[in-house]
């Protein structure tokens, strides 16, 4: 059994303020509903807590931590952030499969359409896991044009961001004309569907291609499914915890610095659906 480093030991004693049995019972819980080894536990467990874990975690011990929190745990595990300036995206680390391991921070742009009650209220909810939801004129002013593209301006808030939000509103209406209809067709083929806005289905697919890892679908309520995103695992976002868990796990997933400490996010923003 790989031994737990004494140095963070002693960390978690001085911040959870626990004893030496009740702290090695709580390492064994983080075991049972990981299934890491007992050294990779315990860091998981300290960063959950706060704990900055850079000096207790090799690059291997970070890249098997996300792996198994992608297939296993509903909470995050909170990694050190890379860099706080806004120098360019440095160099993606690698994790053991040879993946681009997603950029830390704290910053997330959102793609909406014209729910903008949806969108405020997600933003509430990001800043009650302490993160900063990125606006569309604090973006323009990343691209330093009088007149700059749109493209230009998505292009620069998809750089700054550690993850991007897509979410999904039924903002229009649609179906099929009848001339293209077919037998076995669904009603939402069928009948007016409401569906999200064009531009955030374009924007969505920009930010899959950009980095499909750290883009997270987000659906509020009932909206017309679009198949290029089938198999594609969406948040059905809800007030109710295990849903506000689940985008909080897919948020930490994706690359954001996500904190849990305390209790406002389980009941920041109201996602009841108004369509």
């Amino acid at each position: 059994m790989a031994k737990v480093n004494p140095a963070l030991v002693t960390r978690l004693f001085k911040e959870l303020k626990v004893g030496r049995s009740q702290l090695y019972r709580l390492i064994d819980a983080k075991v049972r509903t990981t299934h890491l080894p007992r050294n990779l536990a315990a860091i998981a467990l300290a960063s959950e807590r706060g704990i900055n874990i850079s000096r207790y975690a090799t690059e291997e011990d970070l890249a098997t931590i996300r792996q198994t929190v992608v297939g296993s745990i509903p909470a995050p595990v909170i990694l050190p952030p890379t860099s706080t300036s806004r120098m360019p995206r440095p160099r993606q680390a690698r994790t053991a499969r040879g993946q681009a391991a997603p950029r830390r921070g704290t910053t997330v742009f959102v793609v909406h359409g014209r729910n903008t009650t949806a969108r405020d209220e997600v933003f509430l909810f990001l800043r009650a896991i302490g993160l900063r939801p990125l606006e569309w004129t604090q973006a323009i002013r990343l691209v330093r044009k009088g007149t700059p593209y749109v493209g230009e301006i998505l292009e620069a808030a998809f750089r700054e961001a550690a993850a991007v939000v897509v979410l999904l509103t039924a903002d229009d209406e649609a179906r099929l004309r009848r001339t293209f209809v077919r037998p076995g067709d669904p009603d939402y083929e069928r009948n007016l569907t409401g569906q999200a806005r064009p531009n955030v289905l374009f924007e969505a697919g920009m930010a899959f291609g950009k980095d499909p890892n750290s883009t997270v679908l987000v659906q509020i309520g009932t909206v017309r499914p679009f198949s290029d995103v089938g198999g594609r695992h969406v948040v059905h976002l809800n007030n109710q915890p295990p849903s506000r868990q689940e985008f909080v796990a897919k948020l930490a997933n994706a690359g954001c610095n996500v904190d849990t400490t305390g209790t406002h996010w389980l009941t920041a923003g109201n996602f009841t659906a108004n369509d």
